[in-house]
């Protein structure tokens, strides 16, 4: 049977406001990467990430705030480019939009690609929830020489569409007055009369009280598992009986399959000719520098020598920078500070407490605040940099075909990236790929080879003392058992948990950086370190004190000493590090750094630590993470065969040197 379209008229737009369980809700729903986090931002008074590259946001962030009067929760959600989900972070979306009920829709449209957002509002618009529809990023779609007529846009859609600048705080006043106007609700375009009909007649076998709207009777024609669900939901008895022939009548003149092009195809041709009538070309295009550098940044041949350039200037900048800074903190703050402690407490055990080797202020406050935070600026102003102008998407196209041997696509970058931020983010970030096995793979990798951003920083700043050896010692041993270790699980795995994903990725503009959002972004990143980190840190000084003083450490090294001394060639010392990286990975790069900076450890021992302490046992917080994302079994299988890994390349290395 031919597939036909129609395009049709926008429905009539009078309906009223339909209520609903969640009134004092407003959800942000939209493409990814189309500003939502930064409007979620500017209307909660909050800060959620923003960054330049698509699922940034992977899970539901929410805030109750008092919005023109009222209490109402904001909820920015992972962005989706349909109703039906295809990752985890898009079906987060879809539970908040048909499972809570919300009041209220804030719709962000991208002016940069308003075709797929005018498809998406569509079927926003038919589950029957009033949405109000911003337009973002109209100043950068006039840049490129995109003009949008927002005054017949409003006209053709029942309801006045609001230009915003998120990034900027442009039209969020205007907003916010308009978010508790009366909205209509209701589709936006007509199917085809045989549909229609259909539409019809089964949601009039539903009670009135409980009748699903137009966009979920169409999710329930064209998606088998949505029907069950909200057949349950709303239908039973007899009723439900008529209402599951009314659907296989509907299935047995034209499969889901058919519907699901015929759906599309409507949509589509909505969407394109009201894009004709509202988007005006400008002569006039900026641009093309920031066109050529995406290029460049994904192209095949120059796309490497960027990127180890960008890997470059990272290392000399942690390894040269921060310890400047250190020093600077170390000698005019908290060195003058250790000596005023230990002048006024007289008392030997609240002493060695408080300054001692295992010091809570030592080894615990002062130790995060004087090796940490310094790298961390330095550290996170580059990476923000490179998130803001939209590298880590190219990034993603060049290293596709590189990640082809592992079962993985280009989309894995961005978790893998993410991991050099924090493995528990980047753990929970692996939600945007589609199938379980490349979850189950770039979580393992994270997991085993992607220092956190603390620890990558005290590596280089370690490296950047040493002969350049040292350095391609180190990274050449964690790649190597990333490699081999990806293709082996490739291969271990198989189809069993799901096939690859084809890989398609949505470009962001490569831009220029804005620089007060480096600049508060770094600020946050830093500041969520100090809250987390830093009493975690002086937790380890505390452990550490105890298992000392009760002569706990001693049989520790004891039990150890023919794995660290023996096979690893390290001294008794090091296994200090690493029950301190069993808390945090972080608390033991920094204690390393410490043996290092003391001259406790030779050329030999320092590389071998520093391979054994990569490639080590996630912190408790990662590993709770993926004990929630891929279940106690494989958590517990993944943790075990890492130390393993860690020990055996440890070893190695050892014997080679």
């Amino acid at each position: 049977m031919a597939v036909g379209t129609t395009f049709a008229a926008p429905l009539p737009l009078s309906l009223p406001i339909r209520p609903t369980r969640g009134a004092d809700r407003l959800v942000i729903v939209g493409l990814t990467n189309s500003g939502k986090s930064a409007l979620f931002n500017a209307i909660a008074r909050t800060y959620s990430m923003v960054a330049n590259y698509p699922q940034t946001t992977v899970e539901p962030n929410r805030k109750r705030v008092l919005l023109n009067g009222r209490g109402v929760e904001i909820v920015d959600t992972p962005g989706i480019s349909s109703l039906v989900a295809v990752t985890r972070d898009e079906e987060s979306t879809l539970e908040v939009l048909l499972g809570e009920a919300p009041g209220r829709v804030l719709f962000c449209g991208d002016a940069l690609r308003l075709k797929q957002s005018l498809i998406l509002l569509a079927q926003v618009r038919e589950l029957g929830i009033p949405t109000v529809f911003c337009l973002n990023k109209a100043d950068e779609a006039a840049r490129r020489g995109l003009v949008i007529d927002t005054d017949t846009l409003s006209r053709e859609l029942g309801s006045r569409v609001i230009e915003t600048d998120a990034a900027h705080g442009h039209g969020l006043r205007g907003l916010l007055q308009y978010l508790d106007a009366p909205q209509p609700v209701g589709g936006l375009l007509r199917y085809p009369d045989h549909l229609e009909r259909s539409l019809a007649d089964i949601g009039g076998l539903f009670a009135v009280e409980s009748r699903p709207s137009k966009g979920q009777i169409l999710r329930m024609l064209m998606t088998r598992e949505e029907e069950c669900r909200l057949l349950n939901q709303s239908a039973e008895g007899d009723r439900l009986a008529r209402v599951r022939e009314a659907i296989r009548q509907v299935h047995w003149r034209q499969p889901p399959t058919v519907l699901q092009m015929m759906v599309f195809n409507a949509r589509e041709e909505w969407a394109n000719h009201l894009c004709r009538q509202v988007v005006h070309r400008s002569l006039i295009s900026v641009g093309a520098v920031s066109r050529n550098l995406a290029w460049a940044s994904r192209h095949p041949v120059w796309g490497w020598p960027i990127f180890f350039a960008i890997v470059w200037l990272t290392f000399h900048g942690v390894g040269v920078l921060s310890p400047g800074m250190a020093g600077l903190l170390d000698g005019w703050i908290f060195q003058p500070l250790v000596r005023v402690v230990d002048g006024w407490v007289a008392q030997p055990f609240l002493k060695d407490f408080l300054v001692g080797n295992f010091g809570l202020l030592t080894m615990g406050l002062f130790n995060a605040m004087v090796t940490v935070v310094p790298i961390l600026v330095v550290f996170f102003l580059i990476m923000n940099v490179l998130e803001d102008t939209g590298y880590l998407p190219n990034l993603s196209v060049l290293a596709n075909r590189s990640l082809a041997p592992f079962g993985l696509t280009g989309k894995a970058v961005l978790p893998l990236v993410l991991g050099t931020g924090c493995n528990t983010m980047a753990t929970l970030t692996s939600r945007i790929l589609e199938s379980r096995k490349e979850r189950l793979m770039a979580i393992f990798l994270i997991a085993l080879g992607m220092p956190c951003a603390v620890q990558l920083g005290v590596m280089m700043a370690i490296l950047a003392s040493l002969p350049f050896s040292a350095f391609a010692i180190v990274w050449g041993a964690v790649a190597g058992s990333q490699i081999v270790c990806g293709v082996a699980l490739n291969r271990l795995i198989g189809s069993r948990q799901g096939k690859g994903s084809e890989f398609i990725l949505e470009l962001p503009p490569f831009r220029w950086p804005d620089g007060w959002n480096v600049i508060r972004k770094t600020y946050h990143r830093v500041k969520w370190f100090l809250v987390e980190a830093v009493p975690m840190f002086m937790a380890a000084a505390v452990l550490m004190f105890f298992l000392e003083r009760t002569g706990l450490l001693v049989k520790i090294k004891e039990f150890l000493h023919p794995v660290v001394t023996g096979f690893l060639s390290l001294p008794d010392q090091v296994t200090e590090v690493f029950i301190l990286v069993l808390s945090r990975r972080e608390v033991g790069a920094v204690y390393f750094k410490g043996l290092v900076d003391g001259g406790g450890l030779t050329f030999q021992q320092t590389v071998v630590g520093l391979v054994v302490m990569t490639l080590f046992i996630p912190c408790v917080s990662n590993t709770m993470m993926m004990i929630k994302e891929v279940g106690l079994g494989w958590a517990v299988g993944m943790n075990t065969a890492i130390i393993a890994l860690a020990v055996l390349v440890g070893g190695l290395v050892n014997l080679l040197m």
